[in-house]
């Protein structure tokens, strides 16, 4: 298992990838109203900041796609859920699993961080 890190979970650690997400997830929902043919790059930038959200708030220096499961941070489906993203990223429904899958994640490192007090 890949353990959670309390001292790296900190707010003001994870405001980067957190205000990074909030402008890039705007602009993957307009990009897919406009159907615009960018949108794809666009998923895949947000499908690595949530990788390096993973990394960030655990005990693990690099993200390896092969071991999401692995992660104690990860919500319930989360390893299915990230493969359904990484192989529709040019679909709407991706893009909504990934904002839950951000929401999610972000929820059990509240609780988590709670716990380890």
């Amino acid at each position: 298992m890949i353990r959670f890190d309390a001292k790296h979970a900190h707010k003001e650690h994870l405001s980067g990838i957190l205000s990074q997400w909030s402008t890039l997830k705007e602009m993957i929902q307009d990009a897919f109203k406009l159907k615009n043919k960018g949108v794809h790059e666009q998923m895949l930038l947000g499908i690595k900041l949530y990788e390096d959200l993973l990394v960030q708030v655990s005990e693990s220096t690099s993200f390896k796609p092969d071991e999401i499961q692995d992660y104690e941070i990860i919500p319930l489906n989360g390893k299915e859920r990230y493969i359904f993203i990484i192989t529709n990223s040019n679909r709407y429904v991706a893009s909504s699993q990934l904002n839950e899958l951000f929401d999610e994640t972000i929820k059990k490192i509240a609780r988590l961080r709670i716990k380890s007090n």
